[in-house]
């Protein structure tokens, strides 16, 4: 017996998928104009504070409303440059409020303000938008048509994850131009709700929001806040280029395009009377402003701001003391870390910057530190000249201490002194400059200065205690589908004995293939493949100290070294062949196997796989098979090894990844 289908059914079936279809494609059915690419933006934030305790402090951008009122409010006007469809230049330009200090509370938030609903990502990279094509399959569509020119989407995930939002959106029949979009979900501690009336016209414009209203709760270890948002866009009133992060509340009375509410008005009246009263009491006592609070925020939160003139400079510190920076690894133990950062625009085509990670690791109670400072004096063509300075790990050399025990001093006990390691300080200057779109050079020399941890024995026998290496180098890059596809490097190294105080020679080529393949729905594959051989090595260069093979001594976010580390490997074998070659692949996705489990999975917000396999000498091969996850707290991987094909460990990695988007 045949099955006949409804003409009707099939018909609505028919017309929804035509719907749909046309809402995945109005984005790239926009020409952009010049004139497009600019917009200024009012935002105004309320926050209430339910309760509160003294775990507040330690949340980024949480500080300065840890204590004192429970309600405040903040305003700003803002002028942003469109670089692309999801990014953006955006400076402030008057900033008012009764936070202390006119810093902002739940920053967080602010990249909830400039959606982007057509592309993968809702918000600056976050939250999987069920109005890009290549996502639709994890979301359930229902349409219903509400006008002969209207018709409301409703949207809800296929499974429940915190990287999906469930929702309405009215959209035009003709040409599938999203009208207004209301939004719900949960994210990094908060649920959100949020309401987008979307830009008129057909222009670059239309995909962006013309108002834009969020209600916002947020829950953490006792602590309950809530937060409005409102913001306006693409408003008439342009101001002066000259007016940058202005507290000037008059002036934001004549720019508001509202007026505030009579709630509104009491904060800033409360605020006001509040802060005369402690200037008239500070006068009258003869005192001056506690540093207290200002250390506060030096100690726990996130330190930046700008510099100069016209603001050319911009400087960024992550938290001296935040247990949020602490992390674990199976060779390094508990390692703290931190970030300070530093730029300064000479012109729109030249700039200097600094960027200094360091990290301690408690189990081998050793800091390590990189900075380079970047000079770049041509921005257009990728030119820059680049001086880092750093301390590498602590390489070991067991023929060094072995031709130091051979000497025949029997009265010495060997044992008891660490020969076999050396601390390492290096200094690198590049200079750095595209040749066209494919190809990169990067001329310029490496120093290291490697010196015993216990010079004592290399005392006792006469023997050298200070290894140090000149070494002019070379490197080529080639992106022959630029930033579409794979890069290609090469490196040359060659040390030349006597420069200076150098007192090894060697020489040494490597080769790189890099490859991160973003895929859709915040999925992606990372691929490596490198090696390395010494062409020449005199007796006296004991080191192998290769490029782009090397264990990370400053460890970063999963997300900073898309490339690869191995995790069980012994250090000694970064400095035990004349040869490597090694293959790193890396596959991520937010739903993929912990993700289906009941009750957690929904706070699973990213799953990675990894494959690592090593060959250098007596290693043929080192494979490392590794399994990891991250959700709102932490970041966890657990990883097996073989070494020949037979079992050689199984360990861990872990960090915590709270408030990280902060």
């Amino acid at each position: 017996m045949a099955l006949l289908c409804s003409p009707c059914h099939a018909e609505a079936k028919s017309s929804n998928d035509s719907l749909l279809n046309k809402t995945f494609r109005y984005h790239s059915s926009i020409t952009r104009c010049e004139e497009d690419t600019s917009l200024t933006v009012y935002v105004r934030q309320n926050i209430d504070i339910d309760k509160r305790n003294v775990t507040l402090m330690v949340i980024p951008s949480m500080y300065s409303i840890a204590r004192g009122n429970k309600q405040y409010i903040g305003e700003t006007y803002s002028k942003i440059k469109i670089v692309d469809y999801d990014k953006f230049d955006s400076s402030i330009q008057v900033n008012t409020g009764t936070v202390p200090h006119n810093r902002k509370a739940m920053e967080f938030m602010q990249t909830f303000l400039m959606p982007t609903i057509y592309g993968n990502y809702l918000f600056g990279g976050y939250l999987i938008s069920p109005f890009s094509e290549p996502n639709k399959r994890l979301y359930k569509y229902s349409i219903t048509e509400i006008t002969p020119d209207r018709s409301e989407i409703i949207f809800k995930p296929r499974q429940i994850n915190i990287q999906l939002v469930s929702g309405t959106a009215v959209v035009r029949n003709e040409d599938g131009r999203i009208i207004r979009v209301m939004l719900e979900g949960e994210y990094d501690m908060i649920k959100f709700n949020v309401n987008i009336i979307m830009g008129d016209g057909c222009g670059l414009k239309s995909l962006y929001p013309a108002m834009c209203s969020i209600s916002s709760d947020f829950k953490f270890l006792g602590n309950k806040l809530s937060s409005d948002f409102f913001s306006v866009y693409d408003l008439p009133i342009e101001l002066s280029s000259d007016i940058s992060n202005s507290h000037d509340r008059t002036l934001m009375g004549l720019i508001r395009p509202d007026s505030l509410t009579s709630e509104e008005e009491q904060l800033y009246i409360t605020h006001d009377s509040v802060a005369r009263e402690r200037k008239a009491t500070k006068e009258k006592d003869n005192k001056t402003d506690s540093p207290i609070e200002e250390i506060g925020d030096y100690l726990i939160e996130r330190i930046k701001g700008n510099f100069g003139e016209d603001d050319q400079g911009s400087y960024r510190i992550s938290p001296i003391l935040n247990p949020l920076y602490l992390s674990y690894s199976h060779n390094k133990g508990i390692t703290y870390k931190m970030k300070v950062r530093g730029n300064y625009n000479f012109t729109n085509n030249s700039s200097i910057s600094l960027y200094l990670k360091a990290s301690y690791s408690f189990k081998q109670k050793q800091l390590y530190y990189r900075m380079p400072i970047r000079l770049s004096y041509n921005k257009k063509k990728n030119g820059y000249l680049e001086l880092e300075i750093g301390n590498g790990n602590r390489i070991s050399n067991s023929g060094i201490s072995e031709q130091v025990k051979n000497e025949t001093l029997d009265s010495i006990d060997w044992s008891k002194m660490n020969l076999d390691y050396f601390k390492d300080f290096y200094v690198k200057l590049y200079n750095n400059v595209d040749l066209g779109k494919q190809w990169t050079i990067q001329p310029g020399f490496i120093f290291h200065r490697r010196t015993a941890v216990d010079k004592t024995g290399f005392v006792l026998a006469q023997k050298p205690y200070k290894y140090i290496s000149f070494a002019p180098a070379i490197r080529l890059q080639l992106r022959p589908w630029q930033s579409k596809g794979p890069v290609f490097t090469a490196d040359y190294e060659r040390a030349i004995k006597g420069v200076g105080e150098s007192n090894m020679d060697y020489e040494r080529i490597e080769l790189d293939a890099s490859w991160h393949k973003p895929l859709y729905s915040l999925r992606s594959l990372s691929l490596r493949l490198s090696g390395g051989f010494y062409t020449s090595r005199d007796k006296d260069a004991y080191f192998l100290d290769y490029r782009n093979f090397r264990e990370e001594n400053i460890p970063g976010g999963w997300d900073d070294d898309w490339t690869g580390e191995f995790q069980l490997l012994n250090s000694n074998w970064y400095n035990a062949s004349q040869y490597y070659v090694s293959t790193n692949a890396t596959y991520e996705s937010p739903l993929m196997i912990m993700a289906h489990l009941p009750l957690v999975g929904r706070y699973i917000e990213t799953e990675r796989i990894y494959v690592n396999s090593l060959f250098v000498e007596h290693l043929h091969p080192y494979m490392e098979w590794g399994y990891g996850f991250t959700n709102r707290i932490f970041s966890m991987g657990i990883f097996v090894a073989t070494k020949n094909a037979s079992f050689e460990g199984v360990g861990c990695r872990f960090g915590f990844e709270l408030f990280r988007d902060w």
